[in-house]
């Protein structure tokens, strides 16, 4: 029998802050495969490209992302998540 070996996928949503009005989210999703950059008009738009990813990518089906800052007005600027599962060596 195979053994088995615990995996990880981190992904971080975050909102360029540099600029006063409409500044992008940057998605980045890091694995077994290496490191994934996307750039989003929306973290609405990003969720769902990260839920596809996941679906492909794991056997799982979906990623909690946590809000990890937020700006004055209490909206979040940075969402972190991070999913694990045991899979053959």
């Amino acid at each position: 029998m195979a053994a088995k070996v615990t995996k990880t996928l981190e992904a971080t949503l975050t909102k360029n802050t540099s600029v006063e009005r409409g500044g992008a989210w940057l998605l980045l999703i890091a694995d077994a495969n290496g490191e994934n950059h996307s750039a989003w008009s929306n973290p609405s738009a990003a969720k769902r490209y990260l839920k596809e990813y996941v679906i492909e990518q794991t056997p799982r089906k979906s990623i909690k992302m946590v809000v990890k800052a937020t700006n004055d007005l209490g909206k979040p600027t940075h969402l972190q998540g991070e999913i694990s599962w045991k899979a053959d060596a």
